[in-house]
C-alpha cells in the first residue's frame, strides 16, 4: 500500500458542536446525543495528533436561518420538516462548538460556516486546502448518514483522497450510519479506527 504525506493532509471537524452534541439542544430532547459524545475522547486524540504532525484542522461551523426562504419555498418536506427540529439556529447557543471540546480548537485553526450539508457546498473551503497543498483529508464529526456523507461525496469528487475515522464518525440511525461507512470504504475512502491512522503516512 502506498502511503501519504502528513504535509498534503488535513483534519476535517465536521459539525461538532452545541447542537448536535448538547443534550439540551433540539436534537438532544428530540434524538439524544449519547451516540455522538461517545466520540469525544477519539476527537482529543485525533487533534493532538494532527498537531504533533502539523496538520492542518477545520472545524465546520453549521448556521441555519429561521427565515430560510430557500427552504420554506419548497413543496415537499425537507429533512428539518421530516425529523421535527431545526439545529443550529443562527442567535443561539446551537451554533457554538461543543462546550466540552471547544477548548481544542486554537486561533490558528479553520473556522468554515455553512449553510448546508456538505462543508465544500457555497464555501471556500476548497480554495484554502489547495492554497495549502492539501490532497488528502482526515474525516471526523456528524452526522454520519449526512452531512459526513455529502462532504466524503463532494470531497471525492474534487480528487481528494480521505480517512475516514470510524471510532470518530457518528449519526443519528444506527442502520445508516452503518451502512454509510460501508459505502464509504466501497467507493470513496479508507475507513480505519483511529489506532490505525498513522500506518497510513511516510
Amino acid at each position: 500500500m502506498s502511503k501519504i504525506k502528513y504535509t498534503e493532509t488535513a483534519l476535517l471537524m465536521i459539525d461538532i458542536q452545541n447542537g448536535f452534541y448538547h443534550p439540551e439542544s433540539q436534537m438532544g430532547k428530540n434524538v439524544g446525543v449519547e451516540n455522538r459524545q461517545k466520540n469525544i475522547p477519539i476527537f482529543e486524540n485525533l487533534v493532538d495528533f494532527s498537531r504533533n504532525h502539523k496538520i492542518p484542522i477545520f472545524w465546520s461551523q453549521q448556521i441555519h436561518f429561521e427565515g430560510d426562504l430557500t427552504r420554506k419555498n419548497k413543496k415537499l418536506k425537507t429533512h428539518m420538516q421530516k425529523q421535527k427540529f431545526t439545529p443550529c439556529l443562527r442567535g443561539t447557543f446551537e451554533i457554538d462548538l461543543y462546550d466540552k471540546i471547544k477548548h481544542l480548537c486554537h486561533p490558528k485553526d479553520f473556522i468554515i460556516e455553512k449553510h448546508r450539508a456538505s462543508l465544500f457546498f457555497d464555501t471556500n473551503l476548497e480554495t484554502k486546502l489547495k492554497m495549502l497543498g492539501i490532497r488528502n483529508l482526515i474525516i471526523a464529526g456528524c452526522n454520519t448518514e449526512f452531512c459526513v456523507a455529502h462532504t466524503i461525496r463532494d470531497a471525492y469528487a474534487r480528487d481528494f483522497e480521505m480517512i475516514v475515522v470510524q471510532d470518530a464518525v457518528a449519526g443519528i440511525d444506527p442502520k445508516l450510519h452503518q451502512n454509510c461507512l460501508e459505502i464509504f470504504q466501497a467507493y470513496f475512502s479508507e475507513v480505519v479506527l483511529f489506532q490505525e491512522l498513522d500506518g497510513f503516512f511516510e
